[in-house]
């Protein structure tokens, strides 16, 4: 598959997500020195069998399961920091190596707490079924540029405004939505994620020492 004329390949799904797109990025990655991830969230997951234990995997790259392949998660993603540790601990604890093979972005944007309320109390979101993860409404923070990105952490001064305008649109939404629930300030949520994500370049390297 890889060979000095095919040293890329891209794998997109094309039916809204349940492709097997993981399963096939798990074979592909055992002859890959790297495998990044390009866009979503921390959806449902892909589910890798390794005979005797099963790996659900929502936001880390399949690839992580391979010994000495580097894994990346792209600007394209928006991520869910919570997730992103509980399953990075969970792989370490299963004997996973995940220390020095794990990237993020700088500029991946953040999943924070007021974008899955959102999503829980959006009809729309209800509609067509999402999982109310608070990916769409990350995704639409994003493009309205008043989402929290992953190098705003270095700028405490610069987070706390960007999450209370954060917080000020969701409770516009929820209200809209008529509904009695509100979003509250998750600005000291955000800060110990600071120390757990390093400084190298555009891609850093994470902290495992929580």
């Amino acid at each position: 598959m890889f060979d000095s004329k095919t040293r890329t390949v891209v794998v997109v799904g094309a039916q809204w997500g349940d492709e097997g797109k993981g399963k096939l990025v798990d074979v592909m990655a055992e002859r890959a020195d790297w495998v990044v991830r390009y866009q979503g969230g921390a959806n449902a997951g892909h589910t890798v069998d390794l005979g005797s234990k099963s790996f659900v995997l929502h936001q880390v790259p399949s690839g992580i399961l391979h010994p000495g392949v580097r894994c990346a998660i792209g600007n394209g993603v928006v991520l869910d920091p919570e997730t992103l540790f509980a399953e990075m601990d969970e792989m370490v604890r299963d004997g996973v190596d995940v220390e020095g093979r794990l990237y993020v972005s700088d500029r991946a944007h953040l999943v924070l707490p007021y974008h899955k309320l959102v999503d829980g109390e959006s009809e729309a979101s209800k509609a067509i079924g999402t999982t109310g993860r608070g990916i769409g409404p990350a995704y639409e923070d994003k493009v309205g540029r008043r989402g929290v990105r992953v190098s705003d952490l270095r700028h405490p001064d610069r987070l706390r405004q960007l999450v209370e305008q954060g917080v000020a649109h969701a409770n516009g939404q929820l209200l809209r939505f008529n509904s009695t629930r509100r979003a509250i300030s998750c600005f000291r949520c955000a800060l110990p994620w600071k120390s757990q994500i390093g400084s190298h370049n555009k891609y850093q390297g994470l902290d495992l020492r929580r």
